[in-house]
């Protein structure tokens, strides 16, 4: 696995949302899917409790950089989920 580093405004939203760095990294860890995004990044996404975590990041040779991370409704994203 590479390593995976935070960027400053992803910690600040984080903070702001009340995201725990455990999650965000079990949620890249271990998605339940990844998605392309815009810009050639990435959205792992994962349902924790009631809600669907979105982890926005960039990978790079040597790492994964967390650019934003933030919750959602699953069925927004993922329609019906069980």
């Amino acid at each position: 696995m590479k390593n995976i580093v935070f960027h400053p405004y992803a910690l600040y939203k984080m903070n702001m949302r009340n995201l725990s760095r455990s999650t965000v990294l079990e949620t890249v860890t271990h998605p339940y899917s990844v998605i392309d995004g815009k810009y050639g990044r990435r959205i792992a996404q994962k349902v924790h409790g009631d809600h669907l975590v979105r982890v926005v990041f960039e990978e790079h040779k040597d790492h994964l950089l967390i650019v934003t991370a933030y919750p959602s409704k699953p069925a927004r994203y993922l329609g019906e989920y069980k």
